[in-house]
């Protein structure tokens, strides 16, 4: 999941602005589910994906080809399955009599559905792979074209099917990689290809306002020049158009190739290029990109020991607004999914011996956000 540090060659000054560092932020276990098929269960070991937003927990088992849609009590309000992969459905439909109810089951013809964001109206977007037949070979990225994305109102209908030139695109997606709702409710789609990320920008009516293919090209060159660069994960701010990439440095040294530095660097769509560049401070493993919170509160996260992460906050004006422990309180457990859900609150899906968890951790009461 990390890169380990070979050696490392840069020591690196500390932000000036730390504040958090000595509190750690305790873990909340919102619901568990159980191993199973049924409505509400994972398939053990699934390739589980989760998505939060205001409270509501949407996740997707890509081994049944399902998407299950909860409360933070870990009551099942939605569920939309592949007929062919899941068993009748009895705990939706079982209801006493005519009573009403709040739950819904939806089928719906998912193949392998891998990505889910949300958005603040509680419309989602859920990544699909398509049938043979309608996926395409692309001569400009040289690989398969393969994958769609569904847009979906609050209460599960759908709403359009997304290709590259948007609301009913003929050119399906390479593989994708990452989904992003922002508070307008754009979409930001993330695809991998031989030649890099590709990233598709979408406005809240499924128009195309921009693409990218990002290599290392639209980094600072004075930055690459003599470095061997991989860029590593992307992730946009939630109020603007832009983009932030974190990237690692390595160095030939001799036969070996040393670890020389990670960076941010904030790209501006509207721009075209990169607007400023930051260090990211060095620790035994390498931070990992979790996301961004409104403009630019950059969160990346790092293992500490078998339990803990530490979480970093750093902030557009190059300060550290977080340095803290993010601790998950037992080491038997295998970690399916983390992400940064609304309100710059970290969620995760934790996998037990018999059942899976999902958790929630209140950073955003160390932003003393309001």
């Amino acid at each position: 999941m990390m890169k380990k540090l070979v050696v490392v060659l840069a020591v690196l000054s500390l932000f000036a602005c730390s504040r958090g560092s000595d509190v750690e932020l305790e873990k909340k276990t919102m619901f568990t589910l159980p191993y199973g098929v049924l409505d509400d269960e994972l398939t053990p070991l699934a390739d589980a994906k989760v998505a939060m937003n205001d409270g509501f927990f949407y996740i997707i088992d890509s081994s049944l080809a399902k998407m299950m849609k909860f409360n933070s009590y870990g009551d099942l309000l939605l569920l939309q399955y592949n007929q062919e992969k899941n068993p009748t459905q009895i705990l939706v439909h079982k209801n006493s009599g005519n009573a009403p109810s709040n739950k819904a089951a939806i089928p719906f013809p998912y193949i392998e559905p891998s990505q889910i964001a949300v958005a603040d109206d509680q419309a989602f977007f859920v990544a699909d792979t398509l049938p043979d037949e309608e996926t395409l070979w692309s001569d400009d990225y040289s690989c398969m074209l393969t994958s769609t994305v569904h847009c979906f109102d609050p209460q599960g209908k759908l709403i359009c099917d997304l290709g590259q030139e948007g609301r009913a695109g003929a050119t399906p997606f390479s593989r994708i990689t990452h989904l992003e709702a922002t508070d307008n409710r754009h979409l930001v789609v993330h695809t991998q290809t031989p030649k890099g990320q590709v990233i598709y920008w979408f406005d809240d009516s499924f128009r195309l306002l921009y693409s990218l293919l990002a290599d290392n090209s639209i980094l600072p060159q004075e930055e690459t020049a003599d470095y061997i660069v991989d860029l590593d994960s992307i992730s946009a701010s939630r109020t603007d158009s832009l983009l932030f990439i974190k990237a690692d440095y390595y160095k030939e040294n001799g036969d070996d190739i040393d670890f020389y530095k990670s960076s941010i660097c904030c790209y501006d769509l509207t721009l075209g290029k990169c607007i400023w560049s930051m260090d990211i401070p060095v620790a035994e493993t390498l931070y990992q990109l979790l996301g961004v919170y409104k403009k630019d509160q950059i969160y990346l996260v790092s293992p500490d020991d078998d339990d803990t992460y530490n979480l970093l906050v750093l902030d557009g004006q190059k300060n550290i607004a977080v340095n803290t422990p993010l601790a998950f309180g037992h080491k038997d457990i295998q970690l399916l999914e983390l992400s940064l859900g609304s309100h710059g609150i970290i969620t995760a899906l934790i996998s037990y011996e018999d059942e899976v968890s999902a958790v929630w951790w209140r950073s955003d009461k160390l932003l003393k956000e309001e």
